[in-house]
């Protein structure tokens, strides 16, 4: 029986490249699903559970992008080539650029429920 638990933060719907090490190669992905603590992915190879890796994400912000360094990520999730992964070391700028990245995507309701206190 799969048991879950309750995610830190809600994860906003992106499409993000990211590449991490796996079995000593780099291997390629897509982000799916973000937040300040973690995301979900399709990888190019199935990474076990409690699989750890140095991981870049590329953030794109209109014309621009640029990468994102996690100094540790571990997949707390896995079926097949998706996996749930969670940030366990990053630095202070990556932590507030992907922050601040995160921030920009969330929904106008949600930010406006969050400074109110409720929602309309």
């Amino acid at each position: 029986m799969k048991t879950y638990s309750v995610r830190k933060r809600l994860r906003t719907p992106v499409r993000c490249q990211f590449c991490y090490f796996c079995d000593g190669t780099i291997a390629n992905g897509i982000v799916w699903d973000l937040s300040e603590t973690g995301w979900r992915s399709t990888g190019d190879h199935s990474v076990p559970v409690g699989t750890e890796s140095t991981v870049y994400i590329t953030l794109h912000e209109g014309k621009r992008s640029y990468n994102i360094l996690i100094d540790t990520a571990v997949v707390r999730w896995s079926d097949g080539r998706v996996a749930g992964w969670e940030i366990i070391r990053v630095d202070e700028a990556n932590r507030a650029r992907l922050s601040d990245f995160v921030e920009q995507l969330k929904p106008v309701e949600q930010t406006l429920e969050q400074m109110t206190g409720s929602r309309w």
